[in-house]
């Protein structure tokens, strides 16, 4: 009878650390690489979910914004979303490790632009 002997295959440590300002590991390992949304696709993103959906804050700023941001996942390009079933799919696949690691990044992002900004009104 033949043996099977299977081994995971870990990526060297230079690889996981080598994460740029854009990207984040979730905890599968996943590099989610991000974009930042221009008014246009903030725009575009609202229509596509709907009016209904559009004034739900939590929703936005939970799912939809989150998985706009999303362009890469290990090298898988994600465009901006078109319509809820298209951020259904990216949630699907970011499942919770994904989602939690964008909104984490998300929230950082926003409070360096928040530090800066107040670093600057401070100088002026």
């Amino acid at each position: 009878m033949v043996q099977v002997r299977v081994h995971e295959n870990k990526q060297p440590a230079a690889a996981e650390s080598a994460v740029e300002s854009n990207q984040v590991r979730d905890a599968a390992g996943r590099l989610i690489t991000l974009r930042e949304l221009d008014p246009v696709q903030e725009s575009r993103l609202t229509v596509a979910v709907g009016a209904e959906m559009a004034m739900n804050v939590m929703y936005m700023n939970m799912y939809a914004f989150p998985v706009a941001a999303v362009a890469e996942i290990d090298d898988d390009e994600y465009p901006v979303p078109q319509n809820p079933k298209q951020i259904e799919g990216v949630l699907a696949i970011l499942g919770k490790g994904g989602l939690k690691a964008v909104t984490s990044w998300l929230r950082e992002k926003s409070k360096e632009e928040e530090d800066e900004a107040t670093e600057t009104a401070a100088k002026n």
